[in-house]
């Protein structure tokens, strides 16, 4: 896996940092980072259950 430029990473942790709204154009890479940032949000974070969902729909999809 590569490494995410600094720039990238601090962009997508302001993006997502609240876990009230879903996050906006998921692609597999960013899903995965949003799903790990928010791993121990609980059922209420809208930004994992949404980065997770689109995670398991790829998966299924292979």
């Amino acid at each position: 896996m590569d490494v995410l430029h600094s720039d990238i990473r601090e962009l997508w942790l302001i993006q997502s940092r609240d876990c009230t709204q879903e996050p906006l154009s998921l692609d597999e890479d960013r899903a995965r980072f949003i799903r790990s940032v928010h791993a121990g949000h609980g059922a209420a974070c809208r930004q994992y259950l949404a980065a997770s969902a689109f995670c398991f729909r790829r998966a299924a999809q292979r």
